[in-house]
């Protein structure tokens, strides 16, 4: 497998373990919307471009900031500041590493686990419905 390929059903299982593991406190966003992404996507086997997954975490995290709040640490101290995310001027870049909006670029974003917990029940319920367009998929065999 290229390096630059992600093979889904690896990811997932590391992602499942990452939720498993950490009891409290805060998730980067770019791993909430990976957890996301896999629980929508459980049966998900195929690999795909490393573009194409930082971008399926992009639209996560889209989905992900309309159902709990996004932190980002703003001040020298860390902590940590609610982020007001308005997806009509801003869109999630490099895998949900980064908020873009209006000449500014936004790092370090987290999630609350309890926030996530809840999202993800929703999700499991509704599912993110949306695929790679346009990307070269292979069917593992």
């Amino acid at each position: 497998m290229p390096d630059d390929e992600v093979r889904l059903e690896i990811e997932s299982q590391r992602t499942a373990a990452l939720l498993q593991r950490v009891d409290n406190g805060y998730f980067p966003l770019a791993v909430a919307a990976a957890i996301a992404f896999h629980e929508a996507h459980r049966s998900a086997t195929t690999c795909v471009s490393r573009q194409d997954y930082d971008g399926a975490l992009d639209i996560a995290a889209a989905a992900l900031s309309r159902l709990l709040p996004v932190y980002t640490l703003r001040d020298s101290r860390g902590e940590r500041a609610t982020l007001v995310v308005d997806l009509t001027r801003a869109q999630f870049a490099r895998g949900a590493t980064e908020l873009r909006g209006q000449g500014e670029t936004v790092g370090e974003l987290s999630v609350a686990r309890g926030d996530l917990v809840s999202a993800l029940s929703l999700i499991k319920r509704i599912g993110l419905p949306f695929s790679f367009p346009g990307s070269k998929r292979r069917e593992r065999g």
